[in-house]
Order: C-alpha cells, then sequence, then structure tokens
C-alpha cells in the first residue's frame, strides 16, 4: 500500500520549458541591446538548447550565448541575476496539478517534493505555484546537502514523511536522478515522459511511464 507521493518538480509539477520561454522571451525585450546580433526566438530557441533542460548551470549558458551572438559578454551576471530574480514570476505548472495534488491529499496521502537546486530559487518557484499549501514536505538539494540520485535524499524523505520506502511512489521526469535512483532504494516509480527520453544505455524503465499527473491517482488505488 501506498502511504506517500514524492514528486520532482521540474518538468514533473512544474512545465519549467513553458516557463522558462515566458521568461526568456520578457528578459530579451528588457534587455536586447545588449544581446548582440540575434532575433528573439532565435535566442530562446538558443538558450534552452545550451541550457540542456537544466544540467546546464545558468553561470555557463548566459557567457556562452552571448559570445555566440556577439553580445556584451560582460552582461552576463547581470543576466543571470535577472533569472534568479524573476524567473519564478513566470512559472507554469503541468495541467491538472493542483487537482491531483488536491486529491491524493484527500486520500489521506503524505506528499513531498524532491528537487535538485538551489534553495531560495526553487523555492521561489514552489511558492509561486502556490505547492507550499499542497505538499507536505519539501527537500530542495543544496538544503539538504545531497542530490539526486543519491539514495540518501530518497531515504531522508521517506523518514520527513514518516513512511518506508517500499511504501513510497516517486514521480519524475528525468530516468537516472528521479526514477533509478527511487527505485534503487525501493520506492514504487513513475516516470513523467513529457518530451525526454530514456537513456539507451540506462536501466530499463522499472514501473509505469505516464503523460498527466491526474494518472498517478490510479497507481496508488
Amino acid at each position: 500500500m501506498i502511504n506517500a507521493v514524492l514528486f520532482d518538480l521540474d518538468e514533473t509539477l512544474l512545465n519549467r520549458t513553458n516557463s522558462l520561454k515566458a521568461f526568456l522571451r520578457d528578459q530579451f525585450e528588457r534587455y536586447a541591446e545588449h544581446l548582440g546580433d540575434v532575433q528573439r526566438d532565435e535566442w530562446c530557441a538558443r538558450f534552452l538548447v545550451l541550457d540542456r533542460r537544466g544540467q546546464v548551470h545558468k553561470s555557463v549558458v548566459y557567457p556562452a550565448i552571448l559570445s555566440e551572438f556577439g553580445g556584451r559578454t560582460a552582461f552576463a551576471e547581470a543576466l543571470l541575476a535577472d533569472y534568479r530574480a524573476r524567473c519564478s514570476r513566470f512559472a507554469q505548472p503541468f495541467d491538472g496539478m493542483a487537482e491531483a495534488l488536491t486529491a491524493l491529499r484527500a486520500r489521506g496521502l503524505s506528499l513531498g517534493i524532491v528537487t535538485n537546486g538551489e534553495t531560495a530559487f526553487q523555492s521561489r518557484h514552489i511558492e509561486a505555484l502556490e505547492l507550499d499549501r499542497l505538499v507536505d514536505a519539501v527537500l530542495i538539494s543544496e538544503r539538504e546537502g545531497l542530490r539526486k540520485p543519491d539514495a540518501a535524499l530518497f531515504l531522508r524523505a521517506a523518514n520527513v514523511c514518516q513512511t518506508e520506502t517500499s511504501r513510497c511512489l516517486f514521480v519524475g521526469d528525468n530516468p537516472v536522478a528521479d526514477v533509478l535512483g527511487a527505485h534503487a532504494v525501493g520506492m514504487k516509480t513513475a516516470w513523467f515522459r513529457g518530451s525526454a527520453h530514456w537513456p539507451e544505455d540506462a536501466a530499463s524503465n522499472p514501473g509505469p511511464s505516464i503523460d498527466h499527473l491526474s494518472e498517478v491517482l490510479r497507481l496508488v488505488k
């Protein structure tokens, strides 16, 4: 029996790609004169490529993209600070997020978020989506001193939810950090596919795949 459902944040509850696109369009309009010979859509598309679904730190992305388009590379720090301060204002949830979490809580399940990232930055996104009202626990890698797929972080999440790992369902988009990491400590898993692909060199998916958050409800019956 499942007692707790744990979620990744980026590209699972938070539609990070759409949120980032909205922020980048706004940032471009405000700082276009510093960004070089580039149109807005080209800038946004290239940023997403360099960002690699959040796997590359923006302290690397901004200097790289400014250099490519002939922008002021010295302006990278200002753009990074703006990103940290304003990106959460454009936070967009995946369809059905609040409804799914509310329904899960109504069943008496403990809910948690386990996310990699900087504490202040991720906390602002959690607050923007009002997730702090919808879940019982939030574990952010910087604050915890651990990063997925470290087994210790998943074990800590189960402990915070006062249950065993075998009674937890973990939902996430990253095959290695989320799904295989949670599976390694005995959690049930659900891969939130989105636009991600399962790596050919990774172990096979140990659980079901879902495309909408409402599908989590049938996995905890």
